[in-house]
């Protein structure tokens, strides 16, 4: 855009398209200090999940940004489905399952809680 060949009402308009776009509202930036940052963190994640970022700063200099994660970075972060094969126990096992593993896990806990050995 050549700035002199605008009129005030166009460049005014190419702002407001500017502000008005997607990419220009999804990254709005706003500093909070760390200790209203610490008291109300719930709300600067619901902020940051819906597009901002929030600069977290102590004694006035910033120290982090809070960004919302990548959807590359949520699928990481999701939980592991235990989706292994038993392998070389399957021969002797052959209807195992992680599940059964997981109860037995907690049937021992409670057997061990019973007898006094774990708190």
């Amino acid at each position: 855009m050549n700035r002199k060949s605008l009129s005030n009402t166009e460049s005014l308009g190419a702002l407001l398209s500017l502000a008005t776009s997607p990419s220009y509202a999804q990254t709005m930036t706003r500093t909070v200090n760390i200790s209203d940052a610490k008291a109300n963190l719930s709300k600067l994640a619901d902020e940051v999940a819906s597009g901002n970022e929030v600069i977290v700063s102590r004694a006035g200099k910033p120290v982090m940004k809070l960004v919302a994660l990548t959807e590359q970075e949520l699928q990481a972060a999701k939980p592991k489905v235990m989706n292994r094969k038993l392998g070389y126990g399957r021969k002797y096992a052959p209807d195992f399952t992680w599940e059964q593993w997981e109860e037995s896990e907690r049937d021992m806990e409670k057997m061990w809680r019973e007898f006094g050995y774990i708190d």
